[in-house]
């Protein structure tokens, strides 16, 4: 053979050798990737699905505990660890981060990121995290104050750190989850019921460099215009909109990333004011408010944009989840982008043009009597008008869907949607709107036809005027709230099995939010905690329950799964809160077992879930700590007061993390200026107010407190205590409460 010839067959054999170690790195690289959970829903795509199918619907029934975590905190738990390497990572209110042993749940670092706790007046819908993301050695986490962290995945030491925030002055936090796109992270930010103006921003992985940022809504008519896409939104716009207020269109949940495409997904939220005739009294689409935006991101420009809600005025974001997958539909497969946002309708866009392919109603809609796929437009309908009087309208400004994750099985077909049946009736005021710096800006106001709703119901002070529910209701579907798991099939448009998750509180307000977020896998199985504090797992083909597991603590978030050594795990964080302020309705975990947030972690065969002890509770109502003070007015006043500025924490309507006020010392009557306007208590979670709210304001705040007090109180007495001070403006005190929406 000759020296060329044996050269030849030597680079063959070279070839050969190194063509079988890349495919082993290969497929080593997918087996990790299949084993862990490399992103909050799984992968680039947020699909919360897993391929591991060592727990099956044949077996799911034997899992049981492998270890559990205190996170420290009794504040709400809304987000998907990750794991990666045997390394489980999580992120916490405030921005905390825990490095976990994924094995074994030893602790090996914690992040604290400092938090002034003066930010709460600013947060709209509690003190909350929706996850991290974990690339190349380093964790990226952002805190509630706006910082974008980057921290050695090994330690947790801070590698670099960012201020997000283009104004401090403004309404502005972050509780979402950073995404990395390419070599950037990309985070956006909370307040579209605040005053903020939207935007997200770019940042290089590896120095946290500003790549871009892209707001989400012009800056006024003129501009200035920080980038080409503005000037085209500012013609949606009439020019005598309220700029001033910001107009929303916050970017505070769901994003994903297709690498293949290199594109960037973005959920916009809802616009502020709510009522378009005070926002923008012309009318118009106002880009880019409750829209999904595909990003080119080594640049940051619009590939393209699709507005779910155009001219939204419902609180209809489309920040929620949205999922990547390929589906076969007619005679193609299509690279599609699914989202269940707020308003009701279950989109399939082309994701490498915008295409809408289908848009059907999941739940029932009153605002739209369709969406038309030609134009792609919803056509809107004169139920969902409130701009010249009162409507009730579906869906609530919950949505038919909220924050908790849905999930995409690729071998069932089917998307698994923690679903919302409720409405509202929305109203806007009487009194001329005025805007409140880094206050509550909506404009307008809405009330939830449910028992025990409180300040969100319609037996609120705020909606005595209204005409009564009946006549309101009028036509419509039932109003009886209802939370449901839905598997939707997204390629025939239609329902394939659902369950109930409504539980004892069907009719009330947290049947919206006993049913947490969801996650699927090829076991064929499908998992969705609940407030109950029960980890439910069905079979994904038709919904069959195969286990409820008790852990004693509420969950909202979604579980996720992974594999070490040959034993598939399932870990869950739980811990009740969010929007629901502090109250633990009677009936969930939260109020029997208090709201210790932990991480819980199973495994096949594993042991009994140790419980928290039960709260030993005071049922009887005590009587409050001083007399009745103001007038009618100031009691009114008082409690208008309280909606806006306080009750999205402290809904005074039962057993919680969050004090009850009505239930106040004498000695914390005393300070209640100086814990309202100076912020004595902001270690304690409760920041100044004073930009927001005058000292004779908190004195009307005060009054309307102790008024709701002494009604609970005399309520329980067989006479009255005292002649009612004020019989046709006072507060209905019942047991129970939550609010509706969520940021």
């Amino acid at each position: 053979m000759s020296d060329a010839a044996w050269r030849a067959l030597l680079a063959v054999g070279v070839m050969a050798v190194l063509a079988a170690a890349c495919s082993k790195r290969e497929a080593a690289s997918s087996r990790v990737a299949d084993a862990g959970w490399l992103t909050g829903g799984h992968d680039a795509a947020q699909t919360y699905h897993s391929p591991l199918k060592q727990i099956d619907a044949a077996n799911a029934g034997r899992l049981g505990f492998a270890w559990d975590y205190d996170l420290e905190t009794t504040h709400g738990q809304e987000a998907t660890p990750v794991v990666v390497n045997g390394v489980m990572y999580a992120s916490a209110p405030w921005g905390f981060v825990h490095a976990v042993d994924a094995r074994t749940g030893q602790r090996r670092w914690v992040f604290d990121p400092k938090v002034d706790s003066a930010i709460t007046s600013k947060v709209c819908c509690g003190i909350v995290s929706r996850g991290l993301a974990v690339s190349d050695g380093r964790v990226y986490t952002a805190s509630i104050d706006g910082r974008l962290s980057a921290l050695d995945a090994n330690d947790g030491k801070l590698l670099w750190q960012v201020d997000t925030i283009v104004d401090h002055e403004r309404g502005y936090t972050v509780t979402g989850s950073p995404y990395v796109a390419g070599d950037v992270v990309v985070i956006g930010n909370s307040g579209g019921e605040l005053d903020a103006r939207g935007y997200f921003s770019a940042y290089r992985i590896a120095t946290g460099e500003l790549a871009w940022r892209f707001f989400t809504v012009p800056a006024s008519s003129q501009g200035p215009f920080e980038h080409p896409e503005l000037e085209r939104a500012a013609k949606t716009w009439d020019p005598n909109s309220r700029w001033e207020v910001g107009l929303g269109g916050t970017v505070w949940d769901g994003m994903a990333y297709d690498p293949t495409l290199d594109l960037l997904y973005v959920g916009v939220g809802n616009s502020a004011l709510y009522p378009r005739k005070l926002r923008s009294p012309g009318g118009g689409d106002n880009l880019f408010v409750s829209s999904i935006l595909a990003i080119d991101p080594k640049t940051g420009r619009l590939v393209w944009h699709y507005q779910t809600t155009p001219g939204d005025q419902w609180d209809y974001t489309a920040t929620q989840k949205m999922i990547l997958a390929d589906l076969r539909i007619g005679d193609r497969t299509r690279q599609v982008l699914m989202q269940a946002p707020k308003n009701g309708f279950f989109y399939v866009l082309d994701r490498s043009t915008g295409e809408l392919l289908s848009a059907r109603p999941y739940v029932p809609v009153t605002w739209a009597s369709g969406v038309d796929e030609k134009t792609g437009r919803p056509v809107e309908t004169e139920q969902g008008d409130y701009g010249n009087e009162p409507r009730l309208v579906f869906p609530s400004p919950a949505g038919g869907h909220n924050w908790q994750p849905m999930a995409f099985n690729p071998d069932t077909g089917l998307v698994y949607i923690p679903a919302l049946e409720a409405s509202a009736v929305f109203w806007i005021p009487d009194a001329p709107y005025v805007y409140a710096k880094a206050g509550i800006n909506t404009g307008a106001l809405y009330g939830f036809p449910a028992a025990h709703a409180g300040d969100w119901g319609l037996e609120s002070p705020a909606a005595k005027h209204l005409p009564p529910l009946a006549e309101l209701a009028k036509g419509q579907p039932d109003t009886t709230i209802r939370g449901f798991l839905r598997a939707w099939d997204p390629v025939a448009n239609k329902v394939v099995w659902e369950v109930d998750t409504s539980g004892q509180w069907t009719g009330q307000m947290n049947a919206l939010w006993n049913g947490g977020g969801v996650m699927t896998t090829s076991g064929n199985l499908v998992f969705q905690g609940q407030s109950t504090g029960a980890l439910h797992i069905y079979r994904a083909t038709d919904g069959h329950p195969l286990a409820a597991i008790d852990i004693g603590t509420s969950i909202m978030a979604a579980p996720m799964t992974y594999e070490l050594d040959g034993v598939q795990y399932v870990a869950v964080m739980a811990g009740f809160g969010g929007a629901l302020g502090g109250v633990h309705p009677v009936g969930t975990a939260a109020a029997r077992y208090g709201n210790a947030g932990r991480i819980v972690t199973f495994k096949l065969d594993g042991g009994a879930v140790p419980r928290p002890a039960e709260l030993n509770r005071v049922s009887s109502v005590p009587r409050p700590a001083v007399e009745r003070f103001g007038s009618a007015a100031d009691i009114e006043a008082g409690n208008a007061l309280l909606k806006r500025n306080c009750a999205r924490c402290h809904a005074n309507e039962g057993p919680g993390a969050i004090p009850d006020l009505r239930w106040m010392s004498a000695e914390t009557h005393r300070q209640f200026e100086d814990i309202v306007l100076k912020g004595v208590r902001a270690a304690k979670g409760m920041g100044s107010f004073a930009g927001s709210i005058t000292p004779a304001e908190a004195q009307q705040i005060r009054a309307a407190v102790v008024d709701s007090a002494w009604r609970a109180y005399e309520t329980t007495q067989n006479t009255p205590q005292s002649a009612p001070h004020v019989p046709e403006s006072a507060p209905h005190t019942p047991v129970t409460a939550d609010n509706g929406v969520s940021r």
